[in-house]
């Protein structure tokens, strides 16, 4: 029903975020355009995430923190990155332990409400492939991103960030073809003195004292003769040698620099942790990074783990030694305004008693 205030409503074919991500799916399966999967930027950011998920402190029962071990945590991690979501199927062992196994690829079924939701999902080991028909309580499934109209399906930063994530791909691609071009040092030679090794060739015992030459110095004739043909014959330069290799435009690399801090932001790393700025900077950007990052991620695979595995679970990461400089700095501005010592490096989190 439609009330008579409401604007009727228009869909629009092909101009949703997901038709746009379906077109760039299949133009790069069909070669047009680069992966910007396989950039150093996107394996930067989720390398970054996975490896400081894994060294998160989980706290909760024994059981709990076998099954949330440090390779799930990263698995997550760099699932959230590079594909925009992360399942893991919730089972028991021999032993009755959980377990949390990746899942390769799932399928939603349901209508808006989560809780009717069912999924088939399917993992692999080194020869067989198992898949399962589970209610949405049976797997942990979380997802950097995603769309009202697919609540059900992540979206990777590199997904909306695609035009950004492209230029990287395809400067980065520029640039190997550049690298994978011959590579070769041309001499020039009178004409008529090419032809291959054999009886009558002078340039024979050359040819073979350059392929030996591993760097050492040669001694040859002149070419300003052209042995014995005159200067007429003679090539305009006498034995120099021209280079026929790699010579990328300083524009392209310039493109592809500024590209991979893009793709940093996109990801939610500051581009500081890895160009040559100085340590403070980098201390700065590396704050950044488990504040704006990797906490509120954190947060939400606490809610998401405490749900599907019916305990409470929590997250911890030492960020003592990330925040220690803004730390000192609260700790002295506290003192000069009149704190105790000990309750300023309580406060400035230098402390965890104030007894001690």
């Amino acid at each position: 029903m439609r009330f008579p205030w409401q604007r009727r409503e228009r869909r629009d074919s092909g101009g949703s975020f997901s038709d746009a991500v379906v077109r760039l799916i299949e133009a790069q399966a069909a070669g047009q355009v680069a992966d910007a999967s396989a950039t150093a930027a996107v394996e930067a950011a989720s390398g970054a995430l996975s490896r400081a998920f894994a060294a998160a402190e989980v706290s909760g029962a024994p059981w709990v923190q076998d099954a949330v071990s440090p390779a799930v945590l990263g698995q997550i991690g760099r699932d959230l990155i590079r594909r925009g979501q992360s399942l893991h199927v919730i089972r028991l062992d021999a032993m009755g332990g959980v377990q949390l196994i990746p899942a390769s690829s799932w399928h939603f079924e349901g209508s808006h409400d989560p809780a009717s939701w069912t999924v088939r999902a399917t993992c692999y080991g080194p020869s067989t492939s198992t898949t399962w028909n589970l209610p949405a309580a049976g797997v942990v499934f979380l997802r950097w991103g995603s769309t009202p109209g697919q609540p059900y399906v992540g979206a990777a930063p590199v997904d909306w960030a695609h035009a950004t994530a492209r230029l990287q791909a395809e400067a980065e691609r520029s640039l190997a073809d550049e690298a994978a071009g011959p590579l070769a040092q041309l001499l020039a030679i009178p004409d008529g003195q090419g032809g291959d090794d054999g009886e009558g060739d002078p340039l024979a015992p050359l040819r073979a004292s350059i392929a030996k030459a591993r760097g050492k110095a040669l001694l040859v004739e002149t070419t300003a003769a052209a042995w014995g043909e005159g200067r007429s014959g003679a090539p305009q330069r006498d034995w120099m040698a021209s280079r026929l290799g790699p010579g990328p435009p300083e524009s392209m690399v310039a493109v592809s620099g500024d590209a991979f801090g893009r793709v940093l932001a996109a990801c939610g790393c500051s581009p500081a942790m890895w160009d040559d700025s100085d340590g403070t900077a980098k201390r700065e950007a590396l704050r950044q990074f488990y504040l704006g990052t990797v906490q509120p991620l954190a947060r939400m695979i606490e809610v998401e783990l405490s749900a599907k595995l019916d305990a409470e679970i929590g997250l911890r990461f030492d960020l003592y030694n990330v925040d220690l400089a803004g730390r000192a700095q609260a700790f002295q501005k506290l003192v000069a305004g009149g704190v105790a010592v000990n309750e300023a490096l309580v406060t400035a989190g230098l402390l965890a008693d104030a007894d001690t």
